[in-house]
This record gives C-alpha cells, structure tokens and sequence, in this order.
C-alpha cells in the first residue's frame, strides 16, 4: 500500500462513486479503478460490493477505510507540526463551531487571538453539532466548540463556558405580560425550535423529558436570526441562548419569560479527537480559550 492509493480509496468511500472520484482528483476513472483493483489484489480482499450500480463497503472495506483515515490523519499532521515547529506564527488551526458559539461568541475570540498571533491561519466552520463532530472525527477539523452533548470516545471534551438558555416571546403574545409561566403552559403554545442535531435542541428536548413535559412544534429553522424574526412576529415561541437575544430583550423587541421551577443551562465545550497532536499552537489555543 501507498499513501496514494488509500487517498484515492477514501474519497471513492466519500463520494460512493468512481466517477466522481476522478473527476475530483483530475484522473480517468479507469486509472480510479486500477487503483482499488491492485489494492484488493495486494491485500488479497474484496472491499467493495457493486449493488444495483453503487459502491457498498464490504467488511474488510470498513476497516480499512478506518485505518486509512487514521493514517492520512497522522500524515498531515505531522506537515502541519512539522511547520509549525519552523514558525508557529505562520502555523494553521482549523476551527469548527456549533451555531451559537460560531455566531455569538466566536469572532470576538478569534479576533483577540489573532492579535498574538497574527501571522496564522485561522480557517472556520459553522454548523450544528453534529455537523463539527463528524469533521472532528474526518481530521477536517483540528478543533470544535460546540454547546451539543458529545458522547463518543474518540472524542475529547472540555467545558470552557457556561450558558444559558431562555423562553421568549413576542411582544403581543398572551405570555408577555406574565414574565413567568407555569411549566404545564408549555403545550399551549407553538413552538420554532431548531433542527435535529442542534446543540440547542438537544438541551430543550432533555430539559422537557426530564420535567415530563411536551410542546408543538410548529416550525423548524436552522438559524436563530430567522427564529428571533418569527418570535418577534409572533408566530411562534422559542426557547433560544440567552446570549443570542440579549440585545432584543433589551430594545423591548422580544420578552424573555421564565418556567417557573425550570432553569435551562449547559456547558459550551471544547471537543477535539483523542489521537490529535499537541502542537504549540494547538495548545496555546486551548489555554487561551480556558483563560
């Protein structure tokens, strides 16, 4: 086997598709297929299985693509090491954030970063949680910051933030004037909650089954600009990071309404894979974010 070989096996994995694999990579898809031809000849194994005109990893296909993985991992790790080590100034950090964090809280601390280290590069990604941990787990990503629950134990986690999380409601709606509700009130309303493998969802979900208690959901969005925008017309409520409502709530645009015997927090943390090196700039990241 050979480094080239296993990066062309990985991306026939990701894209389920010689085709578009040579496509991707500038070769002919005869020379795509020659390549995992002599690499099952050489292992002595099938890896993949051609069902109904598509790519279906084989056992033996499953392992492999998970040590190739680990393999390329390490491989680029150590360019990046090995350039950092030259210069951290002109080093490279790929950072991923879940949506809260990558909105409201990300820039401001990248920012102030790069004032120590201004010559690096500092490449981001924004998604939902699930979205940073599939990365993390890929080595697309060096390091996450996400508010989602991560239990796997490939993972590394470490709390740096507390957070906190806050039912609004429009001006207009009937819950305005209260300020507080009692938790059974919580069915009576249609609620704009965020997509299956958001961090904040997750948490509501967790919180309700806990306190038995269900809501409807009427409207799903993937942003809480567009949830905050739809609260404040009052088509629905919303349970959303207090710190991505604060300035609403103060400009009267929103009304934060509590659940009375309820409190909604949660730890922001810092994720990354267990086998990832310690570069100096991997670790002067994680004091700065800790301090």
């Amino acid at each position: 086997m050979n480094f080239r070989q296993l990066k062309i096996f990985v991306m026939v994995c990701e894209t389920g598709s010689m085709t578009e694999t040579a496509k991707k990579i500038h070769m002919t898809q005869p020379a795509v297929s020659q390549t995992i031809l002599d690499l099952e000849e050489e292992l002595n194994i099938k890896l993949f299985d051609r069902i109904k005109n598509k790519l279906v990893l084989t056992n033996s296909g499953k392992v492999l693509l998970n040590y190739s993985q680990k393999i390329l991992r390490l491989v680029k790790e150590t360019e990046d090491v090995i350039e950092q080590i030259t210069n951290i100034k002109k080093g490279e950090l790929r950072i991923g954030a879940s949506m809260t964090i990558g909105t409201y809280l990300l820039p401001e601390l990248i920012k102030k970063f790069k004032r120590i280290y201004s010559g690096i590069k500092l490449p981001l990604v924004i998604d939902n949680t699930d979205f940073i941990v599939d990365k993390i787990l890929g080595n697309e990503l060096d390091i996450g910051l996400v508010e989602g629950r991560v239990d796997l134990e490939d993972i590394i986690i470490k709390p740096f933030q507390d957070d906190e999380l806050c039912l609004i409601c429009s001006r207009d709606h009937q819950w305005a004037e209260k300020k507080i509700i009692e938790p059974a009130a919580i069915k009576e309303a249609d609620f704009i909650i965020r997509e299956e493998g958001s961090g904040t969802r997750e948490i509501i979900k967790r919180t309700f089954y806990k306190h038995n208690l269900a809501c409807n959901i009427k409207h799903v969005f993937n942003n809480f600009e567009a949830i905050k925008n739809a609260v404040a017309a009052n088509i629905g409520v919303s349970i959303v990071p207090k710190i991505a409502v604060s300035e609403e709530i103060k400009r009267g645009e929103i009304v934060k309404v509590d659940i009375k015997d309820i409190q909604l927090k949660r730890k922001f943390n810092i994720i990354y894979h267990k086998d990832k090196y310690h570069s100096e700039l991997f670790t002067q990241f994680l004091n700065y974010l800790k301090n």
